[in-house]
C-alpha cells in the first residue's frame, strides 16, 4: 500500500490531474469537494478514454464514481479478489476509525510487486 493520496477538486482540471500523477509517478489520483468528501477517483485509464482539451475538461467529468475500498488489516487474498472481481487496478484502503478517511491506495503493480517478494 502506498501511505497518502494525491487528491484534485472536483472544478480542477484533468491536466492538473495529469500533473500530478507525472510528477509523483502514480496511475490515479481522488477527486474531492472543497469539504474534503470523495467523490471519485481518475485513473490513467480514465485521461487515456478522454485525452482531448485536457486543461478545460473538468476532474468531475471524467473521473470514476465508484470507488472501491479495502480496510488496512485485509488479507492479501481478499484485496486480489476484489480486483479480479470489480476488473479494477486501484483499491483505496479506509481509515478502520473513519471509514469516510482514506489513507491510502494499493494498485495491481503494488499487488504484483509484493506477490514477487512473497516468492523469492
Amino acid at each position: 500500500m502506498v501511505r497518502g493520496i494525491y487528491e484534485i477538486r472536483l472544478n480542477d482540471s484533468v491536466l492538473d490531474a495529469i500533473k500530478i500523477m507525472g510528477k509523483n509517478d502514480i496511475s490515479s489520483v481522488v477527486v474531492s469537494d472543497d469539504n474534503g468528501t470523495y467523490w471519485g477517483i481518475i485513473t490513467e485509464l480514465d485521461i487515456l478514454k478522454n485525452h482531448s482539451n485536457l486543461d478545460k475538461v473538468k476532474a468531475k467529468e471524467i473521473m470514476t464514481t465508484n470507488i472501491t475500498t479495502i480496510s488496512p488489516t485485509a488479507p492479501l487474498e481478499k484485496a486480489t479478489s476484489l480486483m479480479a472481481e470489480k476488473k479494477i487496478h486501484h483499491l483505496y484502503v479506509i481509515s478502520e476509525l473513519n471509514e469516510n478517511k482514506i489513507i491510502g491506495v494499493i494498485s495491481s503493480s503494488d499487488i504484483i510487486k509484493l506477490m514477487s517478494e512473497l516468492h523469492e
